[in-house]
């Protein structure tokens, strides 16, 4: 029978070896959680998605992890911590609205422009058809943002012609709807040049111009462009 093998001196754990040992899984816990971060940040879905697994955890760390280098040196851990603490509603939205998004919103929206003969510069977005032209094209309307989408409807309210809509409607009616549109018109213009006119929800995918006298047009992101989904 082998006797039992007793500790010697040198296999006793020092304090130096007993720091090493306890600190080694903390720091590869670390580095774990660095590497986590990091690879998040190389794409915008990565970093949405370690968002909400923050979230769905209720794990500050996890989402302090996730911020820019200039922001972590602004921004002190128990600070954020604490902030976090008292946002639980705000996170409980932020996660609804992340679980909400549909499969056309779920890869970020790739964008590009290019400069041709004579100044004319093209803006393209990708979609399952690959690149397409949104903007650039003649005759064809700026819809890269809410406002620059609420312009082209300024403009194409103001360019309707009264010949074809005589053709479908009454006098009246045209006389009527003729006052309306000039006044929208008008109203939507005014609210464009008053800063925080537009709202954004919390995915950046609609947005609300309030204008006029309680009246709102409601965006919404698509492929293409913005477009007014609603006009009260």
């Amino acid at each position: 029978m082998t006797p039992p093998t007793l500790p010697t001196p040198s296999t006793l754990p020092t304090p130096s070896r007993l720091a090493v040992s306890l600190a080694l899984p903390l720091l590869l816990s670390c580095m774990a959680l660095t590497a986590c971060a990091a690879a998040a940040k190389r794409s915008p879905e990565g970093l949405r998605d370690a968002y909400a697994a923050a979230l769905r955890g209720d794990d500050p760390d996890a989402a302090y992890a996730l911020l820019a280098p200039d922001v972590q040196a602004q921004t002190d851990i128990e600070e954020f911590r604490a902030r976090w603490k008292k946002n639980g509603k705000q996170h409980e939205a932020a996660l609804a609205a992340i679980d909400a998004i549909d499969d056309d919103r779920k890869s970020a929206v790739l964008t590009g422009t290019t400069t041709h003969e004579g100044g004319a510069v093209l803006h393209w977005t990708y979609t399952s058809q690959g690149f397409l032209v949104v903007d650039g094209l003649p005759g064809l309307p700026d819809t890269s943002t809410p406002a620059a989408t609420a312009r082209a409807l300024i403009a194409a309210l103001r360019g309707i012609s009264s010949v074809q809509l005589e053709r479908v409607l009454s006098e009246d009616m045209l006389e009527n709807l003729g006052d309306d549109w000039d006044g929208r018109a008008d109203a939507i213009e005014a609210a464009l040049a008053e800063p925080g006119s537009i709202s954004y929800s919390g995915d950046n995918a609609r947005a609300v111009l309030r204008y006029g006298a309680g009246r709102t047009l409601t965006f919404e992101q698509t492929t293409q462009g913005w477009r007014v989904s609603e006009i009260r």
